[in-house]
């Protein structure tokens, strides 16, 4: 059991002081579901990366412990302006039940895809076949750096943008989320898609709420249903690894 936790503000300035708060007081408030790590990811650029699409970097903070061992993590943090202001900004927030992978601060989300932290993930849920997935994006080069099942996701979806670079944030999620097994909801950030969010859900609660002095701009939320989008290209592929895998006679083709 985890607590994610996401927060977007779509043309409301909000000093990078200000979202931090928000993002923490969101997770005190999810603290019930787990208190053995603690982490956010924001704009680690002191630019306004929504505005200047060479400034992209995400920040990754994580501490094991409780939410105020983040807090003062985060607070001795070099080089960090906490007064910039964002007209837009993505953050996303997790507390950590330990599941997969003993509570250290390599363990605790958001879980990234790469060290340039091209795409950061918090998740609540278990993956089950996440081991599967993990040894296919193993042989095609990806190198894992913790013990969830979470970071599995990040590089899952940091593989398919790498074959995809033309599709949308969502178009990707979608992608990934399609090979995902288990139940679980996601909230994803990435540099190459600033000042957006996408969020997932299957089987675990996911609650979406919006301030806007615009009725129209609440009615118009978009939310989509899963679809067979890219579902027999990658799973194919990922079985043919498995079958590759698990074929002790050394006949292709064997079923599983």
């Amino acid at each position: 059991m985890c607590g994610i936790f996401a927060y977007l503000n779509f043309f409301t300035p909000k000093k990078r002081a200000e979202v931090i708060d928000i993002l923490l007081q969101g997770l005190r408030r999810m603290e019930y579901r787990g208190y053995d790590s603690a982490g956010i990811a924001i704009d680690s650029s002191n630019n306004n990366t929504a505005d200047n699409k060479d400034h992209n970097d995400v920040g990754v903070f994580r501490k094991t412990g409780k939410v105020d061992a983040l807090y003062d993590h985060i607070k001795d943090a070099k080089d960090l302006d906490m007064e910039v202001t964002y007209s837009v900004h993505c953050g996303i927030g997790h507390t950590r039940w330990a599941t997969h992978g003993k509570p250290k601060d390599e363990n605790a989300h958001p879980q990234r895809s790469n060290t340039n932290n091209d795409f950061v993930v918090v998740h609540n849920g278990i993956l089950t076949n996440y081991k599967d997935i993990k040894g296919y994006l193993e042989q095609k080069g990806h190198k894992f750096e913790s013990e969830t099942d979470t970071e599995v996701i990040a590089k899952l979806v940091q593989h398919i943008y790498e074959r995809h670079t033309d599709f949308s944030f969502r178009q990707i999620v979608e992608m990934a989320i399609q090979q995902l097994e288990g139940a679980f909801a996601l909230a994803f950030k990435s540099r190459h898609y600033p000042g957006q969010l996408v969020a997932a859900r299957r089987g675990s609660p996911l609650l979406v709420g919006i301030k806007s002095d615009s009725r129209l701009t609440t009615n118009h939320f978009p939310v989509y249903y899963s679809k067979d989008i890219g579902v027999r290209e990658w799973r194919e592929e990922i079985v043919k690894y498995l079958i590759s895998s698990n074929d002790k006679s050394g006949k292709n083709g064997q079923d599983i």
